[in-house]
């Protein structure tokens, strides 16, 4: 069963992403020209850990258009939308437990469940994936519109199955020298993967193991969506594992949340750009 989401949480993210609004907008108002690519920290390598989890990858719908203009004052306006909409997917994401694998740059790739048993993370993946849509539809669009900028859409692909967390490259390096990052190996990343290129917009594909996490009654949001080329079958006995679209949504806590007069309030700074 899908767990709910509660008041406490809602408002949480509210004040959040309210909070980080006006410290977004200054970043971007001291962007200056650079030839240095940034360092980063120290990473420490280790050697591969099999787990098993579910794997989430979210991605933003029609970014490439959205990054096609070379004005500087639009190309703000995009990184001050992806400044709202990544940080409150990790929050989501980071409130069911999962560890966030990397920033793709118009989407994340997560981790979610290590150490559960397999309803238990099928559950909690679920329930992160169908919140990431409901928090970016109730919470960050209704601010992006205010600020004139294009509602985002999104889709999400999650598996669920065994795989390698390893450490590949090298401990130190800057962005244009050899580093390292924590990749997932396995079936359920590849599938996870590919189910969000197939997802339409605003969908969550999930693969079978999915079906483990939820009651009965749950059972009739997942619509069988399986292509007929579709080639993955489970490696205990080679029959077909097939691909779900998961309809079931978040819902806003009652009762309504306000701040300051409106849904975000006095926390409105003056628009980007």
């Amino acid at each position: 069963m899908t767990t709910p989401l509660s008041l406490a949480d809602y408002n949480s993210y509210i004040t959040a992403f309210a909070q980080s609004i006006p410290a977004t907008i200054e970043r971007l108002s001291e962007i200056t020209n650079g030839r240095v690519a940034p360092a980063v920290a120290d990473l420490s390598i280790g050697s591969a850990r099999k787990v098993t989890a579910a794997v989430i990858f979210f991605d933003i719908r029609g970014f490439t258009r959205r990054t096609s203009s070379s004005q500087i004052e639009e190309l703000k306006k995009t990184l001050f939308m992806l400044n709202c909409v990544i940080p409150s997917m990790m929050r989501v994401l980071f409130r069911h437990g999962a560890y966030v694998e990397k920033n793709t740059g118009d989407g994340l790739m997560a981790i979610l469940g290590v150490g559960d048993d397999a309803a238990t993370i099928a559950s909690k993946a679920l329930s992160a994936c169908a919140e990431m849509l409901f928090v970016l539809d109730d919470i960050v669009n209704p601010v992006l519109q205010q600020y004139g900028i294009e509602r985002v859409d999104a889709r999400v692909g999650v598996d669920l199955g065994e795989i390698l967390l390893a450490r590949i490259g090298v401990p130190r390096g800057a962005a244009n020298h050899d580093r390292s990052s924590l990749t997932a190996v396995g079936p359920a990343a590849n599938i996870a993967c590919k189910l969000q290129g197939m997802a339409g917009t605003n969908e969550i594909f999930c693969g079978d193991r999915l079906l483990a996490g939820e009651s009965l009654l749950g059972r009739a949001f997942f619509v069988d969506v399986t292509p007929p080329d579709w080639t993955w079958v489970y490696s205990n006995g080679g029959a077909r594992y097939s691909c779900w679209r998961y309809s079931r949504r978040a819902t806003r806590p009652t009762p309504p949340t306000i701040l300051g007069g409106g849904l975000l309030g006095g926390w409105m700074p003056r628009p980007v750009g």
